[in-house]
C-alpha cells in the first residue's frame, strides 16, 4: 500500500511538472562598454550558464541542464529597443505592406507590443524613431606571435568589430522551480561586472542594470493561433505556415575551454522574428508553454554535456499568415 502510494505521489509529481507554467521576466541593461558580441539569445544563455556554473558552481549547472532537453530552465531572447519588439521576418505581402515602398519598409524594423499583437504592421519604426541606434565601429588589430611575442615575419591585420549599444531590453521565460529569479538576478549582475561576450577580459560587454528583473505584465499570449518567436531557435515539427530567416550558428567557447578546442560544431537556426502559424493539434500546446525549438546537444568535443539554446520565447500575432 505504501509502495503504491508512493509510485502515485511521483507520478503526480511528474505530471505538475510537465505541466509546469514558466515565468516571464524582463529587465533593462545600460551598456557601459563597447560591445563586441551581438546581444542574441542562445549567446546570453551561454553566457548566463558560465556565470551560474563560476557563481553557484559546476553542480548547480550541470543540475539545471540535465534535463534541459526536456524541460527547460530558462529561456533568453534578444536585446531588443526598450518598448519595442521586432517586425516578423515574413515577405511583404504577408504584412501587407506597399511593394512601391519595400526599401523604405525595410527600415522599420519596430514595433510596440501591441501593434504587433494587432498585427498593425504599417505603425513599424526604424531604429532613429524607437531612440535605437547601434553604431558599429572597426578597431583595426595584428595578429601577433605569442611564442615569441612579435608580429612574426609578416603583417597580419585583422578587424575587431565593436558596437556602441543604448539602452536594452531583455527577456527571460524562467521555470522558478529549478531557478528562481532572485538566482537569475544574481547571475545577470555577475554577467553585467565579467562583461559580456568575447573580448571581456579587456573590458568590453560591460553594463549595468538599471531596470531590476521583473514580472511582465502584458500577455504574451492572446487566443491568436499565429506567433513570432523572440531569439533565434531550431524549428522543428510541422506547421501549417512558417516564413525565416535562416543562418548556420558557429559558436565558440570561452574562458578555460578556449584554450584546448573553442570551435562548436555548427548549427542551422532560424533567426530572431520568424512568424509561425502551428497546426490545430499542437496549438494549445505550444501556447501552454510560451516557447517553440528545442535544446541542442553533442555541440562540443570539449565540453561534451554542453548545450545550445535552440528554444526561442513565442509573443502572439493576431493576423492570420497564408
Amino acid at each position: 500500500m505504501v509502495a503504491a502510494q508512493e509510485v502515485m505521489a511521483e507520478l503526480s509529481l511528474t505530471i505538475r511538472q510537465i505541466g509546469v507554467k514558466m515565468n516571464l521576466y524582463q529587465c533593462q541593461i545600460k551598456p557601459i562598454a563597447p560591445f563586441a558580441t551581438k546581444l542574441k539569445g542562445d549567446t546570453i544563455f551561454g553566457q548566463i550558464c558560465w556565470a551560474i556554473a563560476y557563481k553557484y558552481g559546476k553542480d548547480e549547472l550541470e543540475n539545471l541542464l540535465n534535463n534541459y532537453e526536456n524541460r527547460p530552465f530558462l529561456i533568453v531572447s534578444d536585446g531588443f529597443a526598450p518598448g519595442f519588439l521586432p517586425k516578423p521576418k515574413a515577405p511583404s505581402y504577408i504584412l501587407g505592406e506597399d511593394m512601391l515602398t519595400k526599401k523604405q519598409n525595410r527600415d522599420k524594423i519596430w514595433l510596440d507590443i501591441a501593434s504587433l499583437q494587432s498585427a498593425k504592421f504599417n505603425h513599424a519604426k526604424s531604429n532613429d524613431e524607437a531612440n535605437y541606434k547601434i553604431v558599429a565601429n572597426a578597431t583595426i588589430k595584428n595578429s601577433i606571435n605569442y611564442l615569441f611575442n612579435t608580429t612574426g615575419d609578416g603583417f597580419s591585420p585583422y578587424a575587431l568589430m565593436e558596437f556602441n549599444i543604448p539602452i536594452t531590453q531583455i527577456y527571460f521565460l524562467l521555470d522558478i522551480n529549478q531557478f528562481s529569479a532572485k538566482k537569475l538576478a544574481q547571475t545577470l549582475e555577475f554577467v553585467s561586472q565579467m562583461g559580456y561576450g568575447k573580448k571581456s577580459s579587456i573590458g568590453k560587454g560591460r553594463f549595468e542594470i538599471i531596470q531590476e528583473l521583473s514580472p511582465v505584465l502584458e500577455p504574451f499570449i492572446t487566443n491568436s493561433s499565429s506567433f513570432m518567436t523572440l531569439s533565434p531557435c531550431v524549428i522543428e515539427g510541422d506547421y501549417d505556415e512558417c516564413y525565416y530567416e535562416p543562418f548556420t550558428r558557429f559558436g565558440k567557447h570561452g574562458a578555460q575551454l578556449a584554450v584546448k578546442n573553442p570551435f562548436k560544431n555548427p548549427i542551422l537556426m532560424a533567426d530572431t522574428a520568424a512568424l509561425i502559424t502551428p497546426k490545430i493539434s499542437e496549438l494549445n500546446s505550444i501556447k501552454s508553454k510560451g516557447y517553440i525549438g528545442k535544446a541542442v546537444a553533442n555541440i562540443s568535443s570539449t565540453q561534451p554535456n554542453a548545450y545550445s539554446q535552440g528554444y526561442a520565447i513565442i509573443i502572439s500575432v493576431a493576423k492570420e499568415i497564408g
